[in-house]
């Protein structure tokens, strides 16, 4: 979904804003489904804490022009309040986000495809790490005193 809003060309900004809110609505009812997971957990945190300035500024990803300098991302032809193409993000100024502390603020100019992103999107790749290690690394198994190693 978050694919189509971004890179799908839409006309109007509606339905992108109601595409990624969705996404985000979808992606928070499978983390509470696997609650379980530790790692989904973590996950779900970033993405709740994601969706938290998206909804707040009207659907898309705050963004302020200073963090777009600071990241040498041009944002010629955009005024704030409209959307960053090929991105989730809306140019806003910091005086008007909601929630900026929770918006794209970070910086990693030297990343090539994500040089802006959110305290949110630090927990969904702690998320994604400890996922993954929990999938994929040999799980430990503890011998019961009870019962004789076999």
């Amino acid at each position: 979904m978050q694919l189509v809003a971004i890179f799908a060309p839409l006309g109007s900004d509606t339905p992108r804003r109601i595409l990624i809110v969705c996404s985000y609505l979808l992606l928070l009812l499978f983390v509470a489904a696997n609650r379980r997971r530790p790692g989904l957990v973590v996950l779900g945190l970033g993405l709740f804490l994601n969706v938290l300035p998206i909804v707040a500024n009207g659907g898309l990803m705050p963004v302020t022009p200073e963090t777009l300098d600071r990241a040498h991302i041009s944002r010629e032809d955009v005024q704030p309040g409209d959307w960053i193409r090929n991105s989730k993000d809306v140019l806003k100024l910091r005086e008007d986000t909601h929630l900026w502390f929770l918006s794209d603020r970070l910086v990693a100019a030297d990343l090539p495809a994500l040089r802006v992103f959110s305290i949110g999107d630090l927990f969904i790749a702690g998320g994604l790490l400890v996922t993954l290690g929990d999938l994929f690394l040999p799980r430990l198994k503890t011998v019961r005193p009870d019962r004789p190693a076999a």
